[in-house]
């Protein structure tokens, strides 16, 4: 990753402090309605935007994605160390609301699959690492890894997700216990 550095890459399909992806955008914009709701009229129109996110066409989805990414990209080819520092904080605040997005989507996909709230069925450090594979995975690691431990009857804990995550996850496994560290 950039050691959260929004300037270590000159990759401009990952910006700012989170990398933040399209992907990445995303999921804040469909699991932080808050979000959605405040950045969505800088945008589109007020009457856009007040479809809601599922019902926007794709072009108009497409077009929040790409605003929100130039949103968080920090990078600057005439500033010093390549870096933006007014953008590069505004982008905190977006790295934040991923972190909370894809805390919500985590948590849904343990309740959907368990019938229980995620805080029923796995502890806070836990969970926290499930929403570090949402985001660095996305929610088909957690949801294949949560599926498998439930046909083996196993609790939802770090350990036998991590045990059960797919093999074409392997890396997002590595990255949590990075991060956990």
């Amino acid at each position: 990753e950039s050691q959260l550095w929004p300037g270590m890459y000159q990759n401009f399909a990952e910006v700012g402090f989170g990398q933040l992806t399209e992907n990445g955008a995303d999921t804040i914009l469909t699991w932080n309605s808050e979000f959605f709701h405040d950045f969505c009229p800088t945008v589109l129109s007020e009457t856009a935007c007040g479809v809601g996110i599922f019902n926007l066409d794709d072009k108009y989805r497409a077009l929040l994605r790409g605003a929100l990414v130039d949103a968080a990209n920090a990078t600057c080819s005439t500033c010093k160390l390549g870096v933006d520092l007014n953008r590069a904080n505004a982008s905190i605040s977006i790295f934040s609301q991923g972190l909370l997005a894809n805390c919500t989507q985590a948590g849904h996909i343990l309740a959907n699959l368990t019938g229980k709230p995620a805080g029923q069925v796995s502890t806070y450090e836990d969970l926290w690492r499930m929403t570090l594979v949402n985001y660095n995975g996305g929610a088909g690691c957690l949801t294949s890894a949560v599926q498998a431990l439930q046909q083996a009857n196993l609790p939802v804990s770090w350990q036998n997700v991590a045990a059960f995550m797919p093999v074409s996850c392997q890396e997002t496994l590595r990255y949590v216990n990075d991060i956990a560290k």
